[in-house]
């Protein structure tokens, strides 16, 4: 039972992360499972079954951090995005609430607008990790960065009513 409720509370995109994970380890067991029935070739079927148990690993321990809830959430609203050439990443600079400024290093494949808000989700292994700049350059390249996911359009708080 205990189970059940970790995965409703479970945020949506690390619900997705877990899932996929699964399936690739799986679907790449099941290819290599088909060669090896149609060529009888040992080192795929051995390469594949790595590949699912290395993702098996991965999917166990994404569980036990959420489970534990070894994870902390940082949300704010793009307010710039910056690319270099021939990178495989870009900079997006978010601001919170408090109108703290922060820079984090995403994958190109990630899609942030200039103007949404998002909730991003790092890793947070027994030491307590602050949310700034050092924080999120290092998070990606240390495997601490899990996901995102978007808000919506940033409104302001004080809007005038309309008469």
């Amino acid at each position: 039972m205990k189970e059940m409720n970790t995965l409703k509370n479970c945020p949506r995109v690390l619900l997705q992360k877990i899932l996929f994970t699964t399936l690739i380890g799986t679907g790449c067991f099941i290819v290599g499972a088909a060669y090896f029935l149609y060529a009888k070739d040992t080192m795929t079927l051995a390469l594949s079954c790595l590949v699912l148990l290395f993702s098996l690993f991965r999917s166990i321990g994404l569980y036990r951090t959420i489970a534990k809830q070894k994870y902390e959430v940082v949300e704010g609203t793009c307010v710039g995005v910056a690319a270099k050439p021939l990178r495989k990443h870009f900079t997006v600079k978010i601001m919170d609430n408090a109108g703290i400024e922060s820079t984090l290093r995403l994958g190109k494949q990630a899609k942030v607008k200039i103007g949404f808000r998002y909730r991003f989700y790092f890793n947070n292994q027994g030491e307590r990790l602050s949310v700034g700049s050092e924080y999120f350059d290092t998070a990606l390249s240390s495997n601490q960065f899990l996901g995102f996911e978007e808000l919506g359009e940033f409104e302001k708080q004080n809007k005038e009513p309309d008469t």
